[in-house]
């Protein structure tokens, strides 16, 4: 492969994507430990704010969080029957807790 040069726009360009990158991640990583009352973002909050985002969770679909847990993911199908199963209870006078 022959050596390229780059020019002198690069790194400025580089640093300036890299920045946005982060301060995006660090958004969404911010009103989800916000939206589950906490004060500090921990590696769960921002491995839900990219997986929740669908050009971020692209972007990382191959990276694996320390301590990020899992993406919590239900069937289309199956909530279909159970909401189905839910509203046959409520009509038969039944109380249901949603949980």
């Amino acid at each position: 492969m022959p050596h390229m040069r780059l020019g002198s726009g690069a790194p400025v360009y580089l640093s300036a994507v890299l920045e946005y990158l982060s301060a995006e991640v660090l958004e969404l990583a911010a009103n989800s430990a916000r939206d589950n009352r906490k004060k500090r973002i921990r590696p769960r909050d921002v491995r839900l704010a990219v997986g929740h985002d669908t050009e971020l969770s692209k972007l990382c679909q191959d990276v694996t969080f320390s301590e990020g847990g899992n993406m919590v993911h239900i069937n289309v199908e199956l909530y279909h029957l159970k909401s189905q199963r839910l509203i046959k209870l409520v009509v038969q006078g039944r109380v249901v807790l949603l949980r």
